[in-house]
């Protein structure tokens, strides 16, 4: 059986909400007390770490893996932004104001609302796509 110094953080938290506290309280102290210094010694190494580099080595593990600039993110930001402004102009154009105009001539009702939406997608994704690719340029140049 392993010694309880040799349980991983998620073996321990997986045993200390597994375990009936009211039966075992020993042992629940126990794997309590090595939660606690195992934390502990994360914190150490943590603030060794940012008195190295000068950031949190979690923080910046968290932000890398959150904000990779990928294709599907741009296009999602241009969604947030040109998108709604193109369904903002269909909704417009819906009500009978002449804010869209398709195959040259200005388009009420639905048939505004549905060429906005579209209009509005084929926006974001060239707007997405140009500026994730100059994202990628800007790499290869940083990188020179």
């Amino acid at each position: 059986m392993k010694k309880v110094e040799d349980y991983t953080i998620q073996e321990l938290q997986e045993a200390i909400d597994g375990i009936d506290q009211e039966k075992y309280r020993e042992k629940y102290s126990e794997l309590q007390s090595e939660l606690s210094k195992k934390m502990m010694e994360i914190q150490e190494l943590n603030a060794q770490i940012v008195k190295l580099s000068g950031s949190t080595p979690l923080q910046g593990a968290m932000d890398e893996s959150q904000n990779t600039f990928t294709f599907k993110r741009c296009f999602l930001a241009c969604c947030c932004s040109i998108g709604l402004l193109w369904l903002l102009l269909g909704i417009l154009g819906f009500f009978g104001f002449g804010t869209i105009i398709a195959n040259g001539e200005q388009v009420h009702g639905i048939s505004a609302l549905v060429s906005a939406v579209f209009g509005g997608g084929i926006s974001c994704l060239i707007f997405g796509f140009m500026v994730w690719l100059g994202e990628k340029a800007l790499r290869i140049f940083e990188g020179a």
